[in-house]
């Protein structure tokens, strides 16, 4: 709310930017983040798991003999 104190005109925060100050957008970016994160992991670590002996050899770039 606004209010005139001493000549002057008071505006709280919400009120002078436009919006609410309740940090939800923290929040998605974080949830956002870590399952991004978590989703990645588990598509890397299953993958990892069901290479066979094949395709093992086939990411082999060079060997010294």
């Amino acid at each position: 709310m606004s209010e005139e104190q001493n000549g002057e005109i008071h505006i709280d925060d919400e009120k002078a930017s436009g919006g609410s100050k309740e940090g939800v957008v923290r929040w998605v970016l974080l949830i956002s983040l870590l399952a991004a994160i978590l989703i990645l992991s588990i598509i890397w670590i299953t993958g990892a798991l069901t290479q066979d002996d094949t395709e093992e050899e086939a990411t082999v770039v060079y060997s010294e003999e």
